[in-house]
């Protein structure tokens, strides 16, 4: 058995460094715990602990042993060594890397490492252990770390034909705070205390309203929109979006990406609001009042957060209307899919009749961004859907 206690940090200090300005001598942030523990005294008396501190990395969203194994002989930190080891130095520089994204050198390798570090922050989290366990029917501890194993890399394949866009708040007043569960989701149909999202679970990500949200630090966040919501916006938030499966190869072209926008002020307090709603403990802000983001939204009804309808969304006539893709390897053979994964096929009916509907909610959806927003210049326009070239 673990004979001394070991701390782990469930969110890696490296990712925290990313939310302390740049300019600050301490290195801190204002740490806040949602739910302050009541400590007891000798005396009989008590006090509940201070919800607001000014913490260090070393110091915050981290827990004793979180990931040690309960085998003889085995040091505690075995796991977090060797199995998150890789992952979080990869996973490093791969959030660099998107956080200043450019189609450009190991782009689909560093896209490769970022889903696989997405995909195991979800579950390494205490919220995330916790809903290991419900999936498990039970509570133990062991448990879940093994299937946390058993299930590494089970959301990329949703996350790879998702629309990718990097958001942007140089501009804003108020910049991206941190949470203890850092990737979550959003789907304006499910609030909070709806069956699908009450503790420990978040909106599905195969539902076809729901939006996965990961800042990569203070002011530029990574948006997953699934595709069948960019073709068709006023869908059905809580329907299962085409082909929704796991362990599966799927196809992404980094080119398509959309960086670039610079996002509202309301559109980051709102993100805010969601990662602190969508914490399980803890959040943390490089300012005092990032933390309380409620104080300054114009409304924290969760399906108005943004102030618009366009929240969340990538810009759609930024995105192909594409159907098929093939892939040849080095020394011979060919994979494709549809755009759903699924393998093409001439005669498919049904998938025609989709795409006939598809075409036409597209096609609308492109219209009400240029009656918001203005239309694209033809070069802005030729940028965005021939990427590379000139």
């Amino acid at each position: 058995m673990v004979s001394e206690a070991v701390s782990h940090h469930y969110v890696p200090q490296w990712y925290q460094k990313r939310f302390i300005r740049p300019e600050s001598c301490s290195h801190k942030v204002f740490y806040l715990d949602l739910a302050p523990t009541r400590m007891a005294h000798p005396d009989g008396s008590s006090h509940v602990r201070r919800a607001l501190r000014y913490l260090g990395p070393a110091k915050c969203f981290e827990a004793s042993n979180l990931y040690a194994l309960a085998i003889d002989g085995v040091n505690a930190d075995i796991l977090e060594r060797r199995f998150f080891g890789n992952i979080d130095r990869e996973g490093r520089e791969a959030v660099e890397f998107f956080a200043d994204f450019r189609p450009r050198g190991k782009a689909t390798e560093h896209c490769e490492r970022l889903l696989q570090y997405m995909d195991i922050q979800t579950s390494r989290t205490p919220k995330g252990l916790d809903r290991l366990k419900r999936v498990l029917q039970r509570g133990d501890h062991q448990d879940a770390l093994a299937l946390m194993q058993a299930l590494f890399q089970v959301n990329c394949t949703i996350w790879s034909e998702c629309v990718w866009e990097v958001i942007q708040c140089d501009k804003s007043p108020v910049k991206f705070i941190v949470s203890d569960h850092p990737v979550t989701t959003y789907n304006r149909g499910l609030f909070p205390g709806s069956e699908r999202c009450r503790y420990p679970l978040d909106a599905p990500i195969e539902l076809l309203g729901t939006h996965t949200i990961f800042p990569l630090g203070l002011t530029r966040c990574l948006v997953l929109t699934n595709l069948g919501f960019v073709r068709d916006p006023r869908a059905s938030l809580i329907k299962r979006r085409e082909n929704p499966r796991y362990f599966q190869p799927a196809i992404l072209d980094v080119r398509t990406i959309q960086t670039g926008r610079e996002v509202p002020v309301e559109y980051v307090l709102a993100i805010n609001y969601i990662l602190k709603n969508r914490a399980r403990r803890y959040i943390a802000a490089a300012e005092k009042d990032w933390l309380f983001p409620e104080h300054s939204l114009q409304t924290t009804h969760w399906n108005k957060l943004g102030g618009d309808k366009y929240f969340l969304h990538p810009d759609p006539r930024k995105v192909h209307f594409t159907t098929d893709s093939l892939m040849t390897f080095q020394g011979g053979g060919v994979w494709g899919s549809d755009e759903y994964g699924r393998p093409p096929r001439e005669d498919d009916i049904a998938a025609k009749q989709r795409r006939d509907r598809e075409w036409m909610t597209f096609q609308h959806a492109k219209t009400s961004w240029d009656s918001a927003f203005g239309k694209l210049s033809r070069e802005e326009l030729h940028k965005a859907l021939f990427p590379g070239e000139d």
